[in-house]
Order: structure tokens, then C-alpha cells, then sequence
């Protein structure tokens, strides 16, 4: 498309980055193979163990689960610094049959992963499927993005997390104003792995 239009089309390349602790090595490699703008990092996965079907979840308790989830977050921020973004952070509670764990007793563990973010100068992904999953809340969670700003958090970047055509940009003009009232006064773009920051 480039060789075709020049200068006339700007297209930004990316990916999300599905990770786990003993995964790293295979991302490391795929991100100096090409010559990304834009990263992001999620977990879907922790011991090989997919969220969607239970298997994670199934045989701990709530606790163990929701806590288990943060310290792969965790571990993975502080040894994994090639991304832009973390990915739809409190992903769990999309697939949490037992209810949303209270933010409280996880905290200590978010806190510590959003001022590693910080630190490493990343940001956090607002993801607006939350509204078509029909969720209480906005995901990551207010009082994450709270916790996000208070701490000094400003990269914040807005997808929809889109898996068909229909979704793509849903719902993005209403999380923006959502931003807004938390306290948010920009969002972010990349190039070249290095935040554009615009009005929201």
C-alpha cells in the first residue's frame, strides 16, 4: 500500500502481544523482526489456561484466581519492556462467574503494576468492549484509571477491541467523555513506539 500511494496514505503497523512469563523469549524475537509503531501487552492466558472456558479459573477460589492474574500481569511489566500499553488490564472480571473481586483486595498488586508502567514511561489501554460485553464498568475499571491518575499515569490509549467489522470504533466518543470526567485531558497515538499525545 505504501509502494502504491506514497506519501498520500499513512499506515501505522502493531500488534497485541498475548503474553505469559515463559512466552517472553518468542515476543522478544517478533518485535525485532519488524519495525512496529505500536505495542500492546495483554494476558489472556496464564499457564497455558484460557480465561473464556473456566480452565484457569476452575479448582482455585475467587481470590486465588483474581490474585494469580495480577501477579502474571506483574511479573510480566517488570522482565518484558518492548510494548506501549498494557491491554484491557483487569481483563479477569469479563470472565469472573463469582462476581467482580473487590478492587480493594487486589490494589496493593494493581498499584504495583501501574507505577511499574509509569516508571518504564507505558500507558494503560481503555478498552471500550466493555460496553458490548455489557460490563457494570468501564474497562480497565474507574477506580484503576483513578489510581492510574494519581499516580501520575497520563499514556492512555482508547480501542475497541474490535473482532469484527461492526465493531470497529464503537463506543469510542463516549469513553472519551468518560475520560474527561475522571480527570483525563489527553489520549495517546504511537509512532514509532513513542506517544502522540491528543485532546481528548
Amino acid at each position: 500500500m505504501r509502494t502504491l500511494y506514497g506519501e498520500q496514505i499513512t499506515i501505522r503497523t502493531g500488534m497485541e502481544f498475548g503474553m505469559q512469563m515463559h512466552t517472553i523469549s518468542r515476543y522478544e524475537t517478533l518485535f525485532h523482526r519488524y519495525p512496529f509503531d505500536f505495542i500492546i501487552l495483554s494476558v489472556h492466558q496464564v499457564e497455558d489456561l484460557e480465561f473464556w472456558t473456566q480452565d484457569f479459573q476452575r479448582g482455585r477460589t475467587q481470590q486465588e484466581y483474581n490474585e494469580r492474574y495480577y501477579k502474571e500481569l506483574l511479573d510480566l511489566v517488570q522482565n518484558y519492556k518492548d510494548y506501549s500499553v498494557l491491554g484491557h488490564l483487569d481483563l479477569i472480571i469479563r470472565y469472573d462467574e463469582a462476581g467482580v473481586y473487590p478492587f480493594e483486595k487486589v490494589r496493593p498488586l494493581i498499584e504495583e503494576i501501574l507505577k511499574t508502567v509509569i516508571a518504564d514511561s507505558k500507558g494503560i489501554e481503555v478498552n471500550t468492549s466493555s460496553r458490548r460485553y455489557g460490563l457494570a464498568d468501564m474497562t480497565p475499571s474507574k477506580a484503576i484509571l483513578e489510581l492510574y491518575r494519581e499516580l501520575g499515569g497520563e499514556i492512555l490509549t482508547i480501542g475497541s477491541d474490535s473482532h469484527k467489522p461492526e465493531h470497529l470504533g464503537m463506543d469510542i466518543p463516549e469513553t472519551r467523555n468518560l475520560l474527561k470526567d475522571l480527570g483525563f485531558r489527553e489520549f495517546c497515538t504511537f509512532e514509532r513506539m513513542r506517544p502522540i499525545f491528543h485532546e481528548l
